[in-house]
């Protein structure tokens, strides 16, 4: 993929990192930090908050989305007539673990996720040095609901926030 990528955009500095090291990365070098569906599917939350935190500016904004840890879309069930979605847990919520769902959509293999508590990912964020400025479940508002063709996804949507968006300050 980053040859494909270095091809079609060669003015672009792309590099391979394992996002509990960013061993590529320079400490301090970013002023905004954008991580969008990443945490939750690194091994080592620990170290891949470590790295966030020491690559940002002092003072600067990291910004970090992910799915929500207490809805499980993939272990849930709804319908179009019920707003309501019934979610399903194959083991404790406050039980961290490595999970693996099924390929779907168009997708060929596994996607193998770790469930960690909203109070892990809080607790890491503290640990190294962030605040937390700004904290949102997303949701769809009622202006969007047209663009969801899919009534029980509708519902789905309106009833249960896939993901958590964190806005986070790194202390200077």
């Amino acid at each position: 993929m980053l040859e494909i990528a270095c091809t079609r955009y060669p003015d672009i500095d792309f590099r391979l990192n394992n996002c509990s090291q960013l061993q590529t990365v320079d400490d301090g070098y970013f002023d905004l930090f954008i991580s969008n569906y990443v945490v939750m599917d690194t091994l080592n939350l620990d170290g891949t908050v470590n790295a966030f935190h020491r690559v940002l500016k002092p003072n600067d904004t990291a910004i970090l989305i992910f799915s929500h840890p207490c809805f499980d879309f993939s272990n849930s069930d709804s319908s179009a007539d019920r707003p309501q979605r019934h979610f399903h847990w194959d083991f404790p919520y406050l039980e961290a673990r490595k999970c693996i769902d099924q390929p779907w959509a168009h997708f060929s293999s596994e996607f193998i996720w770790f469930h960690w508590l909203l109070s892990d990912y809080f607790k890491d964020f503290k640990r190294v040095g962030f605040m937390v400025v700004d904290f949102e479940e997303p949701r769809i508002q009622a202006d969007k609901y047209h663009l969801v063709t899919d009534p029980s996804k509708l519902n789905q949507f309106k009833g249960s926030p896939c993901s958590v968006a964190f806005k986070l300050q790194k202390y200077a």
